[in-house]
């Protein structure tokens, strides 16, 4: 009797670790981008919620984050302390050009799931300037990067693409200019009253498209392109405004003829 009792004692005991284990479980969720530059501080984000006996809390936990190369020898592991439910960020060693594979995942006695994420590291984009003229007629382009005697460093040429859009129909290609770092391009007079929009797009040596109106420190590595609108006066909110001028021009011309006529009479 001592026995049986000491057995079910010892399955009751055994299902409540069961049932207790089964509602304690980790959620995380990572934020880790695609790209990254060479070197530079690699910034992954990280957020987990402990859960126990099915109840979210705000324990903390481990998280264990791994890198691997794929195309180059290097490896690297840490470990960080996660506040439970709020968002981390994390900055990890830079790394040279390459292939990698990040995997991550949060320990507390239990583990989250692992999650794997591949990157890719390059080189840093190259610094240039460009800008319409006010009136649009002419496209200025020039690289910022200077060899060691202080001149455009031909070593490093862009690829400028010209489009001419006129909504609500395509972006269409026009022109392509490869091989170059400093150019000063007149846009066609058919372009420019043609009422449509002009747009740039600038590429560097390494592929970054657009780098001067990026934002690194929120993820875009896509820039916004250079674009002069020929047509604006013809859209709101200037449409209505002409309308207005008109208007008011009409106004004032007849305002005048009468009070010309009464100083006539």
């Amino acid at each position: 009797m001592k026995t049986l009792f000491a057995i079910s004692s010892i399955l009751l005991i055994f299902l409540s670790i069961l049932s207790s284990a089964g509602g304690d479980y980790i959620i995380m969720r990572c934020n880790v981008n695609p790209l990254y530059i060479e070197n530079e501080p690699v910034l992954i984000q990280a957020f987990v919620l402990v859960f126990r006996n099915g109840k979210p809390t705000d324990e903390s936990a481990v998280l264990h984050v791994e890198i691997r190369g794929l195309n180059v020898n290097y490896s690297y592991a840490e470990d960080f302390k996660i506040h439970g439910g709020k968002r981390e960020t994390y900055s990890l060693p830079g790394l040279t050009e390459g292939h990698y594979r990040v995997t991550i995942f949060a320990e507390k006695e239990i583990k989250s799931q692992k999650m794997a994420f591949e990157i890719g590291v390059t080189k840093p984009p190259v610094p240039y300037s460009a800008y319409f003229t006010k009136d649009g007629r002419q496209f200025y382009f020039k690289s910022l990067k200077l060899n060691e005697t202080g001149e455009i460093d031909p070593e490093y040429p862009f690829t400028i693409k010209i489009y001419s859009w006129k909504p609500p129909n395509d972006a269409v290609l026009i022109r392509t200019i490869a091989n170059v770092t400093e150019i000063k391009v007149d846009i066609p007079s058919s372009i420019r009253h043609s009422g449509g929009i002009v747009i740039v797009d600038i590429i560097d040596k390494w592929g970054w498209k657009n780098s001067a109106s990026m934002d690194l420190s929120s993820f875009f590595f896509t820039g916004i392109p250079l674009m002069y609108d020929y047509g604006y006066k013809y859209r709101e909110p200037f449409r209505s405004m002409n309308v207005f001028y008109i208007i008011a021009g009409i106004a004032i011309i007849v305002a005048m003829i009468f009070i010309f006529r009464r100083l006539g009479g």
